[in-house]
């Protein structure tokens, strides 16, 4: 019986195709994810603010200690808001939270970290979302 079984699996192992077949039915139309999504274009200029804001991420912010009183944190809103919507934009948005950085209550949602209140102010609308990349500082 168990040689029966091995041969019908042999035999019809001969006849198998392997690849990636379209589906068919209610599935046809849809769409399969593009295989290299497209890649960001950032600008000289924002490069250039990316090696400041991570030298000051990774040098001055650990002796200086943190000091923002937002999530994501100011530094993060700035190298966020110059990816989304370009460096002169995103630099006037950072240097606009810079201005507002103290620790009054104001308009803001809040959020609740390791028991610490943060005022919640995100660089991106509904339409965007963020990378793990630019939030993680």
């Amino acid at each position: 019986m168990i040689f029966r079984i091995c041969c019908f699996f042999w035999v019809s192992s001969l006849f198998a195709t392997a690849g990636f077949f379209e589906p068919w039915g209610k599935d046809a139309t849809l769409k399969m994810p593009p295989k290299n999504p497209p890649q960001e274009t950032v600008s000289i200029a924002t490069k250039i603010a990316d090696i400041i804001i991570k030298f000051h991420q990774e040098v001055i912010s650990p002796v200086d200690g943190p000091r923002s009183h937002y999530r994501p944190t100011s530094s993060a809103y700035m190298k966020l808001a110059m990816h989304r919507y370009g460096f002169i934009k995103g630099f006037l948005m950072g240097c606009d939270r810079l201005l507002r950085e103290n620790d009054e209550d104001w308009v803001y949602r809040k959020i609740e970290i390791d028991g610490k209140i943060y005022k919640y102010d995100p660089a991106f609308t509904n339409k965007y979302k963020p990378t793990a990349s630019l939030l993680s500082r």
